[in-house]
């Protein structure tokens, strides 16, 4: 996976598209381990249509395209979130590069605010999201809880993420 993950961004690198990774290996860039079996980023939304071709010269087929993501086969499936906003340009912006990767990586509290609109757009995930935010709480210091916020009240989730930071910081 890591050899794709890699494999992937030199492409998006080398056809001039900001992309950073969220998912389940961002989560492993901020200290939190969990199986996963895609990659997923986040990339400027005005530079889809170069994204897509870049994918697509380079032996991706395309399985899904809205407005607001693009889904992908090849040697592994690729999710990407078409950052279309002024909040998801800005988590975008804000990523930096974290180990293991050499890619750019969303920041902690954009990783959270994208899983609680993950869990609150499909309530099938809440119970795996809300465990992703519960160890990301866990393992990071100096979450920016103002950051955090901003995020949670977009889905009227402020109050379940303040329940869930509660929770992890009972000794």
């Amino acid at each position: 996976m890591i050899k794709e993950l890699n494999n992937i961004s030199n492409l998006l690198d080398q056809a001039g598209v900001d992309h950073a990774i969220i998912g389940g290996l961002a989560l492993a860039a901020h200290g939190v381990q969990r199986f996963t079996n895609d990659i997923d980023f986040i990339m400027d939304g005005e530079q889809r249509l170069l994204a897509k071709s870049c994918l697509l010269a380079n032996g991706f087929s395309l399985l899904f395209e809205s407005d607001e993501v693009m889904q992908f086969t090849g040697e592994i499936h690729v999710d990407i979130i078409l950052a279309n906003r002024p909040m998801s340009r800005s988590m975008l912006k804000d990523s930096r590069e974290l180990p293991p990767f050499s890619i750019k990586t969303v920041g902690v509290e954009a990783l959270i605010g994208l899983k609680i609109q993950a869990y609150c757009n499909d309530k099938k995930r809440e119970f795996k999201d809300k465990a992703d935010i519960a160890a990301l709480i866990e393992n990071s210091r100096n979450i920016d809880w103002k950051q955090v916020k901003v995020y949670a009240d977009l889905f009227d989730q402020w109050d379940e993420i303040t329940s869930i930071k509660e929770k992890m910081e009972t000794p």
